[in-house]
């Protein structure tokens, strides 16, 4: 399963603050660990072979280790006022076990950008459960990020979306908007997401009684059909426009 989203980091945040952007990843991860325990324990830096990705643990606790951030700073030493992408990942390499997460940071002409890519033993099976469960994750980017738009489910699916230039819908869509089911009468639940008591967006949600098959037809049309009706209220932004 792949989540992708996009969203803008305050314009006061400071470049290449390392410590920052990997804390607030914490808790994200902890809640990860609640639906597989294979994506709990430590995370490491990416790096150009599974022996150099090992090299550098990230957390310490709720802390952040101090080697992790001297490494980043060492590879980002001459890009240090433009945008940096950061991969971290579980350790684990084995089929159906992996995890990581990719993210951009300190753009500021395009969004920044968000990825969780959780490998799974089928295409019909994720380790994150069922549709609720798996949108406590997508609440809790949410939380963190308060993203302009984010797409989780199957990462083919991208190839089966209808528009090229706009987010798909997937198994799940988060938008920045209250929508109610007569404005989106083919998705099979809408979930509210709320910060301080408001409501600040919406998870549209496709395929409710099973896991989301980019192979199942069915579930193809079900996403689709969603993305045709948000486009025609203008409720689907394009990429551009972001």
């Amino acid at each position: 399963m792949h989540l992708t989203s996009q969203h803008r980091d305050s314009e006061n945040s400071r470049k290449s603050d390392f410590e920052f952007h990997l804390l607030r990843l914490r808790p994200l991860i902890a809640l990860l660990a609640e639906k597989d325990a294979k994506l709990g324990g430590n995370w490491f830096l990416g790096g150009s072979s599974i022996a150099d990705a090992q090299r550098f643990p990230i957390f310490n606790g709720n802390a952040i280790r101090k080697e992790a951030i001297d490494e980043l700073q060492r590879k980002t030493a001459d890009d240090s006022d433009n945008a940096k992408f950061i991969g971290i990942w579980n350790g684990d390499s084995r089929k159906g076990c992996g995890g990581s997460i990719d993210f951009c940071i300190d753009s500021t002409v395009f969004a920044n950008t968000f990825e969780l890519t959780v490998n799974e033993m089928t295409a019909k099976t994720s380790r994150l459960g069922n549709y609720r469960s798996a949108a406590d994750v997508v609440e809790k980017v949410v939380e963190i990020y308060t993203p302009s738009n984010l797409t989780f489910g199957p990462r083919k699916y991208q190839a089966k979306q209808v528009f090229e230039d706009r987010p798909g819908v997937s198994w799940m869509l988060y938008l920045p908007h209250v929508l109610t089911p007569a404005q989106v009468p083919e998705a099979r639940d809408l979930i509210p997401v709320t910060r301080d008591g408001n409501q600040q967006g919406t998870i549209i949600v496709s395929v409710t009684d099973d896991v989301f098959d980019v192979s199942n037809r069915e579930h193809v049309e079900a996403a689709n059909d969603i993305e045709i009706r948000l486009a025609d209220q203008d409720l689907l932004p394009r990429f551009v426009d972001l």
